[in-house]
């Protein structure tokens, strides 16, 4: 049977907004709560990827097949360059898309913004400056990350840069995670992403920043500083309360390098669909994502543990091969990484908090023992 009331989603994120145009679509009213006053709030306007390398399906077809339209920049890059300790860099080239280009933010042309166009346009009531910390009755939750197992650090800028896609993989610049530059059209983004160190993390800016200048000889105009969080976490149920938690409310991220949008948005789809089938949301994720979800857990396991040493050898193999099919082998579940799974559930765990805090009411992003916020 087909939900018959208004349905509430606290949050307006890529998750959230994707459930409200799928519920709109198939004839449910729904009601979206965001306490900022826009979408892409505390978004930069910077570059993001969403992966294409975890499925078989063109996130592009998948996209289409759940109902949502692209109105915003969405960029394919087949290539890239990769760069690693002691040795040159490599130019890697994919036969399908690695990933798609998406610009977040507030403003026109974002992933953010044209998602809340359709869903405007199908109905969808958007109450902005609204916080709800206290909803009775059903409703989906997508109110983004509630802690930070990554940090960025990063700029946007104008350039003369030509279009480019750039990697680094070095524990000097960032620890356990990466630096990347991605330029399109003039505009340009420029982060590092860490998984340990976060009290350094302008230190290790200055040194990617540092990086990048001399390698590429950067020219920088209106650099605008930015920093972001992601969150990652594996829960045997995301229904609490009649609440069903999607994107990074939920943990849905990828653990090993953050590309977590492809999850975000196929979890508000399923959200909507347990609605309007009435199904069990928590059987439908489970068969969906949680596979993805513990693959990336394991690769995060066995990433920390390679080194430069490593991180050499994969760019090579990235060189000789197709990066895509090369990812999406190491994305999927194999009989030795589920054999791993115990192990690297156990060291997540005790390795994603920042120990050097010890500040007992600390606002950092990164602490998870500061905040005041209520969850619903």
């Amino acid at each position: 049977m087909m939900y018959k009331n208004t349905v509430n989603i606290i949050g307006a994120g890529p998750a959230s907004l994707v459930a409200a145009i799928v519920l709109r679509k198939h004839g449910l009213a729904v009601k979206v709560f965001e306490m900022s006053p826009d979408v892409g709030y505390r978004l930069s306007g910077d570059f993001q990827g969403v992966e294409n390398w975890s499925s078989e399906r063109d996130v592009t077809e998948l996209l289409g097949e759940i109902g949502i339209r692209i109105n915003f920049l969405w960029m394919p890059y087949y290539e890239g360059t990769v760069y690693a300790p002691e040795m040159k860099p490599v130019e890697v080239k994919s036969g399908r898309p690695i990933f798609y280009l998406v610009r977040r933010g507030s403003m026109p042309g974002t992933l953010d913004w044209g998602l809340k166009e359709q869903a405007l346009s199908l109905g969808v009531e958007i109450i902005f400056n609204h916080r709800l910390d206290n909803l009775e009755g059903k409703a989906i939750v997508g109110t983004g990350p509630k802690g930070a197992d990554a940090v960025a650090v990063g700029i946007t800028f104008n350039t003369k840069m030509q279009d480019k896609a750039v990697v680094v993989l070095d524990d000097n610049i960032a620890p356990k995670g990466y630096a990347y530059l991605l330029v399109k059209q003039g505009y340009a983004t420029m982060a590092t992403v860490l998984y340990r160190e976060f009290k350094k993390a302008d230190d290790y800016f200055e040194k990617m920043l540092n990086f990048f200048k001399e390698k590429m000889d950067v020219d920088i105009k209106n650099r605008k500083k930015f920093g972001g969080y992601g969150n990652f976490f594996i829960r045997d149920k995301q229904t609490r309360n009649e609440k069903i938690y999607i994107g990074e409310a939920a943990g849905f991220q990828d653990c090993l390098w953050g590309f977590g949008m492809r999850y975000s948005m196929l979890s508000g789809y399923i959200a909507a669909k347990s609605f309007i089938e009435d199904s069990d949301y928590d059987v439908l994720w489970q068969r969906e994502l949680r596979p993805m979800l513990e693959t990336s857990l394991i690769n995060r396991y066995l990433f920390e543990r390679i080194g430069h040493t490593g991180y050499r050898y994969m760019i090579k193999c990235f060189g000789k091969g197709d990066p895509a099919k090369i990812l999406k082998k190491h994305y999927n579940p194999s009989f030795l990484k589920n054999i791993l799974l115990p192990l690297a559930k156990r060291r997540y765990e005790s390795r994603v908090q920042d120990l050097s805090c010890s500040r007992e009411d600390c606002t950092c992003v990164w602490c998870r023992c500061g905040t005041k916020k209520v969850c619903p």
